[in-house]
């Protein structure tokens, strides 16, 4: 059982990271654009999502 939420964290783990690299392409297209504040509003949300990646792999990890 214990693999198994570890696979399962990983999962989502390596899902965020995905999802946080996309919008980190969001943001520069955002910034390109000349839109700064929106893309510090998507910079901040990533390295929100990023600090959950990271506090999940703590946890898993025992």
């Amino acid at each position: 059982m214990a693999h198994s939420l570890q696979y399962h964290i990983g999962e989502s783990v390596r899902a965020i990271e995905v999802e946080a690299e996309r919008l980190l392409d969001v943001m520069d297209s955002l910034k390109e654009a000349g839109n700064e504040d929106l893309s510090n509003t998507v910079l901040v949300q990533v390295q929100k999502l990023l600090e959950v990646a990271i506090a999940l792999r703590i946890a898993a990890s025992g």
